[in-house]
């Protein structure tokens, strides 16, 4: 099959509840990319949600369904999803629509100057959630900042985009089959040099999810610990030191957005700051000399500031033949 601008990633499991109102949504949104593609994977659900996906796809060349012969977990379901994806950026998002799929520009935008996107509920102020559900996530990034040296404001939302190769390389190397998953991926990217930028997106909590906090945790714990002995056997030490945080550190999409562009050196691998969107900046855009110096980046301690939602990217245009 030939390459597409972007392909979307659903892992579903037993959504054949949620799916008939959040995918013809996201179909109609998805529409204005050209020959976008839509995948959703199937993790063996008992309740007919592979059926019901491809009723909603219709006769869509582009839009299909993978199945899994039994319930895998998500971050088998997301592998196999990027395993089966063409799209020149991949992109993965919940089935249950918490996620607001108008916000994908800014993802895919962010992509023009980093490997990975992160979609961020931490940042700024448009995600609706629980009380349990924020103080759990806060507790999770907390232990995976300590365990993965992931400076990364939020691990878990499930809205994420990368860019086709850098998809299939992580993706390959990713061995966590459950909720964990994100932070392996993640902790691979960081440990070869990927560019990530984390990008507030709007997130409205919902009922009926498969997620819950007191049974999965634990097991996305363990996930994180099997993660770094996964990639300390592969050669892929993760980030420890606090000189290499510095020269990685993620710095929020959120920083520049709205305000002017400040002038800062960056590497010459990477673009400079003007020619970065006001949307997003790359992570690897620390002052020069802090990656041979080990200091901290003189902005490093600035605290987040609530960012203003600029105007949205066009849509991607079909790519030239």
């Amino acid at each position: 099959m030939d390459r597409v601008p972007v392909s979307v990633i659903i892992p579903a499991y037993n959504e054949a509840q949620r799916l008939p109102q959040s995918l013809p949504h996201l179909l109609a949104v998805v529409s204005r990319i050209p020959r976008v593609e839509v995948i959703v994977v199937d993790d063996g659900s008992t309740d007919g949600t592979a059926g019901i996906a491809e009723d909603l796809f219709g006769d869509h060349p582009s839009h299909r369904v993978v199945r899994l012969p039994w319930n895998c977990g998500k971050g088998t379901a997301v592998r196999a999803g990027v395993a089966a994806a063409h799209g020149q950026s991949i992109v993965f998002m919940d089935a249950d629509g918490a996620s607001d799929v108008n916000d994908l520009p800014l993802l895919l935008a962010a992509l023009e100057h980093a490997e990975v996107a992160l979609g961020s509920r931490r940042i700024g102020d448009g995600a609706t959630r629980t009380s349990g559900r924020k103080a759990g996530s806060w507790a999770f990034n907390q232990l995976t900042r300590s365990l993965a040296a992931l400076d990364v404001a939020d691990t878990q939302c499930g809205f994420k985009a990368f860019r086709h190769a850098e998809a299939k390389i992580l993706f390959s190397l990713a061995r966590s089959t459950g909720f964990g998953f994100d932070v392996e991926v993640l902790s691979i990217a960081r440990s070869m040099g990927y560019r990530i930028a984390e990008v507030p997106v709007r997130w409205n909590e919902t009922p009926g999810g498969t997620f819950r906090m007191t049974r999965h945790t634990p097991a996305m714990i363990v996930d994180v610990v099997r993660a770094r002995r996964y990639l300390s056997r592969a050669g892929l030490t993760p980030v420890t030191r606090r000189e290499r945080l510095d020269e990685l550190g993620v710095v929020d999409a959120s920083d520049l957005i709205g305000a002017p562009v400040p002038p800062r050196a960056v590497p010459s691998n990477v673009a400079p700051a003007s020619a970065v969107p006001s949307h997003v900046v790359p992570s690897n855009t620390a002052p020069s000399g802090a990656a041979a110096s080990g200091a901290a980046p003189s902005n490093a301690a600035a605290p987040r500031q609530a960012p203003t939602r600029p105007g949205r990217p066009a849509w991607p245009a079909s790519p030239s033949r």
